[in-house]
């Protein structure tokens, strides 16, 4: 009879960014981080502690997860009874799912214990210790306070384990992002935003304090696992090697990705000995989090997504070759959220909203092609009060409502490929250099952005007038005709039509504009936070 376990943690980005402070977050980044991985770590300790030897495969175990198949059942219990123990000891506070089972076969027990894995998420656990109505808490979690510390005062269990690895001299987390080339250390790394100026302080570009946190998550990977498991059904003893290439496979072309989009965004940005102007937060898996200067993010999108896809082809020729599946997916591609930030608004509303956009991405690729979506894109600047339902954002501060029809000032989903069916990335980037310019008319069209929530009569002859004021300069004219192809690509818009909305193909009474998007990354690269921002609808900031 084979047992098996599996463990996750749940909700990681909402610890990680309990307590708003980066530098907190950086030590929570390295606790997670040793949980399973890296030298020293806590599952290393316990199998020792509980001498498993060789008795217990692990065929997973990355970002704080990990698959353990034995055919001892006592053994395995004692494993989980102190490692369940150790772990909340070392991150108090932190979520996590534990699913046993049992069956003749790997796929058997692995099945069972997946089946309790899922009825077990939905457990609430106390959060220890429990506070009395008297009891301290910290200010910045609500928790109940166990220590103090000078700058942020009472805090609580959670914040203290977080501390203990904010120390990052020996951290391994890290390395995952430096080339190998390059001497990056700990040091080259940023833990402070208010700090500016000095050691470990982010830096900003000028005044600028605009940042943005990228969440990245991979497409492809059920597909893949679905192979894997077909695999593992004609031979059940494959099951622990299979399963361990496969999240080799991930874990591998995920760091490559990280290591490319240091090497060609990150390095050539730095100036002098200042910090990188990125910070790393979650590198498990193929689940990517990192908050890089604002106007490098989407450089740091494109980069990294290309470098993901070409490691994803190499790695999974490889895996071909070393196992009989051949029908294996040709690669890798990547869903990816972004929000632009300012850097002393709360991170733990923006990665939810980071989530959400990430999710958003990768079910508008799956949408135009489900067995191979391309990389997607979709991003929100954020210029008012945080809010992290990306839905209410697109509703209450992006929509208009006339005559019965919506009016959406954002495409959502921009993708990285060449493919010329779906809105490009580089359409985008080209439309807000070609509106950011200097010389540019662009004042009209950033009123539209106000003026669809009032009259569009009024939109229909301001924007005509832009439009004939352009084509009568000759100098100006052939900038229309840029303007006009760069809108039929990204939304299939006319130069006739009237208004500079296309139809969404998802929804007939719903017509989409491309230009709020060009707007926000002119704002961003700008450093401005108000250029053409939308807080409220009918409103610029």
């Amino acid at each position: 009879m084979i047992h098996a376990s599996i463990f996750e943690l749940d909700s990681i980005q909402s610890y990680l960014f309990s307590s708003g402070r980066l530098r907190d977050v950086a030590g929570a980044s390295e606790l997670l981080d040793q949980l399973t991985e890296g030298e020293g770590n806590l599952l290393d300790q316990v199998a020792r502690a509980v001498d498993i030897s060789d008795k217990i495969d692990f065929p997973r175990r990355a970002g704080g997860a990990f698959y353990a198949f034995t055919e001892n059942k006592n053994l395995l219990g004692r494993f989980l009874d102190l490692w369940t123990l150790a772990m909340q000891q070392q991150a108090p506070g932190v979520a996590f799912s534990l699913g046993i089972g049992k069956g003749e076969r790997y796929l058997d027990a692995f099945d069972a214990a997946r089946n309790d894995l899922r009825a077990d998420n939905g457990r609430e656990r106390p959060c220890l210790p429990l506070a009395a109505p008297v009891a301290g808490r910290s200010r910045r979690t609500g928790l109940a306070a166990v220590d103090w510390a000078d700058k942020d005062g009472p805090v609580d269990a959670g914040t203290v384990g977080k501390k203990r690895f904010t120390d990052l001299a020996k951290a391994g987390f890290l390395k995952r992002f430096a080339p190998d080339e390059v001497d990056i250390g700990w040091r080259d790394w940023p833990t402070d935003f208010e700090s500016t100026g000095k050691a470990r302080s982010f830096p900003f570009r000028n005044d600028d304090r605009t940042v943005a946190l990228i969440h990245a998550d991979g497409n492809g990977l059920g597909s893949l696992l679905l192979k894997i498991r077909d695999a593992v059904e004609r031979n059940d003893g494959q099951f622990v090697n299979l399963y361990q290439a496969f999240s080799r496979v991930v874990v591998d072309v995920t760091k490559e990705a990280a290591r490319e989009a240091t090497r060609k965004v990150l390095l050539p940005a730095r100036s002098g000995d200042e910090c990188l102007p990125a910070r790393p937060i979650l590198l498990g898996g193929d689940d990517v989090t990192v908050i890089v200067r604002g106007d490098l993010a989407i450089d740091y999108c494109r980069v990294f997504a290309e470098a993901f896809e070409q490691a994803s082809v190499r790695e999974l020729d490889a895996l071909r070759e070393k196992t009989d599946i051949d029908d294996l997916p040709a690669r890798l591609s990547l869903g990816i959220g972004v929000v632009f930030l300012r850097a002393s608004q709360p991170f733990h509303m923006a990665i939810h909203l980071a989530e959400a956009l990430t999710g958003e991405a990768k079910k508008t690729a799956k949408r135009h092609d489900k067995d191979d979506p391309d990389s997607s894109l979709a991003f929100y600047r954020v210029t008012g009060s945080l809010v992290d339902d990306y839905d209410s954002i697109v509703e209450r501060a992006l929509t208009h409502e006339i005559g019965g029809r919506k009016y959406i000032d954002t495409l959502g989903t921009y993708f990285l490929s060449d493919s010329s069916n779906t809105p490009r990335l580089d359409d985008l980037l080209a439309l807000a250099k070609l509106l950011g310019a200097d010389d540019m008319a662009r004042g009209p069209t950033r009123q539209l952005m106000t003026l669809m929530g009032h009259s569009k009569t009024d939109v229909k002859r301001r924007y005509g007038r832009w439009r004939r004021l352009m084509a009568a300069r000759n100098d100006e004219r052939a900038r229309l005709d840029d303007y006009d192809h760069l809108m039929r690509r990204l939304s299939n818009i006319d130069e006739e039509t009237s208004l500079p909305y296309g139809a969404d193909d998802s929804a007939p009474d719903i017509l989409r504009s491309p230009l709020g998007d060009a707007l926000a990354l002119i704002g961003v690269a700008r450093g401005n936070t108000t250029t053409g921002a939308q807080t409220a609808k009918g409103k610029v900031a």
